[in-house]
């Protein structure tokens, strides 16, 4: 990204806290402590949740079903463990190829 626009931004940004940021510290005179205490058990309560029902949790809702942890991979080629197939169909006029003249 340029500098010039995320500059910019910056200086909109800062413009508009100025802005608002005086009502915000009237409406909230003598209740700061409480809000910051109410967002940041909002904020835990949230982590919390994620930590216990998200993806990578031990609930049953979002864990993978028995069935695909037993699946074996499938096979693809190029792997160790599949065969390779024969050599035996080589053409004869292979090396006789040559590409079509551009005239």
């Amino acid at each position: 990204m340029h500098s010039i626009p995320l500059i910019l931004s910056a200086i909109l940004t800062l413009a508009l806290v100025m802005f608002i940021a005086p009502n915000i510290f009237a409406m909230n005179r003598g209740k700061v402590l409480r809000n910051i205490a109410i967002w940041l058990a909002l904020f835990a309560g949230l982590g919390l949740v994620y930590q216990y029902v998200g993806p990578n949790s031990p609930h049953p809702l979002f864990g993978q079903p028995e069935a695909f942890q037993q699946m074996k991979p499938m096979m693809t080629p190029g792997l160790p463990d599949q065969p390779k197939p024969a050599d035996d169909t080589k053409r004869d006029d292979a090396h006789d190829y040559a590409p079509p003249n551009g005239d």
